[in-house]
């Protein structure tokens, strides 16, 4: 015969999901808003179709730099249309480093990452 949980067990069950779901919760928001970043720079394609975009986001443990390197930063390379529509986002620890963009009549690519592959876009982004 199964053993019939008392009251207090239930409540203390209860509030455990409870503070489970919180911290469900608190750390989604806090990637959501980590992930977003800040806006450091844009640029625009030639024929202003396009735009790249770079976020720097937030370091919880502060890099070490060498005096006079100035310190790195990390954040999101992002690829967007006109109308605000994103076709390409990527990653990078070292965007500072980062050479580009470079348009080219089949999309948009930069240099000092891992991919190097160019981004493909629908349409040319040079005139």
């Amino acid at each position: 015969m199964p053993k019939i949980k008392s009251q207090e067990a239930l409540v203390r069950q209860r509030k455990r999901w409870v503070m489970l779901a919180v911290l469900v919760a608190l750390i989604t928001g806090s990637y959501q808003w980590w992930k977003q970043g800040k806006l450091i720079s844009e640029t625009w394609s030639p024929n202003k179709q396009y735009v790249v975009r770079e976020y720097r986001t937030f370091d919880f443990l502060p890099r070490m730099a060498m005096p006079g390197d100035g310190g790195h930063y990390s954040g999101y390379i992002r690829v967007y249309n006109r109308d605000g529509k994103q076709f390409y986002e990527e990653y990078s620890d070292l965007l500072d480093f980062i050479e580009g963009p470079f348009w080219s009549n089949d999309g948009v690519y930069w240099m000092g990452n891992d991919n190097q592959d160019i981004v493909r876009l629908p349409t040319t982004p040079v005139e």
